[in-house]
């Protein structure tokens, strides 16, 4: 059996009515190990203390959400950014403060252990074809997100736009790895839709070999 991880994110749009800072490893080399793979998506466990002090992640079954409200004079106007309910800034690898823009920044890492040789992990998200409101829709293609974290000069997680109606990969992660980042997700606004609190649940999954 191979061995996955799925952390689903939900997102909603809401129509209305008609100082340099220091380098951080976000992408760091584990201790090889017994094959296990971990994924947070926002809120997560970490017990025991930060991953490299020796804290064991457990399973967490929040959904967090990442929404925006288009007022009605705005409908159509250009790119809104998005926020989320997640309060997660720090890193549950040593608890630097790697997303401090909370709530528009949603933190997602985790990483990929294996005692021996092996082809990486991989980690997909996918998306819906709309966002939907009663008989109403939205392409998932208007929902873009910007990568980055603290002192992440280089992020670890392309920005992107989703791939409505399918699954696409973020990001290929070599064996005994952590990796992580912080996405600001953004809504195109490009047409006028109606009014509506339109729908839909991304669900990222790490995939081990």
């Amino acid at each position: 059996m191979t061995p996955f991880y799925r952390a689903p994110l939900a997102l909603f749009l809401l129509a209305a009515a008609l100082l340099p800072l220091p380098a951080y490893p976000y992408l760091v080399t584990i201790t090889a190990g017994t094959k296990s793979i971990f994924l947070q998506v926002g809120t997560g466990t970490m017990t025991g203390g930060t991953f490299n002090s020796g804290g064991t992640p457990g399973n967490n079954g929040t959904i967090n959400t990442v929404t925006v409200n288009v007022p009605a004079a705005s409908l159509g106007a250009g790119t809104q950014a998005m926020t989320t309910n997640s309060a997660v800034t720090a890193s549950p690898w040593d608890g630097y403060a790697f997303c401090p823009a909370v709530p528009s920044q949603v933190y997602i890492g985790g990483f990929y252990r294996t005692p021996g040789t092996g082809a990486n992990a991989t980690l997909t998200a996918t998306s819906p074809a709309s966002l939907v409101s009663g008989g109403n829709a939205i392409s998932f293609n208007t929902i873009s997100w910007v990568s980055g974290g603290n002192g992440d000069a280089t992020p670890t997680i392309p920005s992107g736009t989703f791939a409505a109606g399918t699954a696409q990969t973020l990001l290929s992660i070599a064996r005994n790895s952590w990796f992580e980042s912080c996405l600001q997700f953004n809504y195109a606004n490009a047409t006028v839709v109606p009014a509506g609190t339109f729908t839909g649940r991304v669900t990222y999954t790490l995939t081990s070999p």
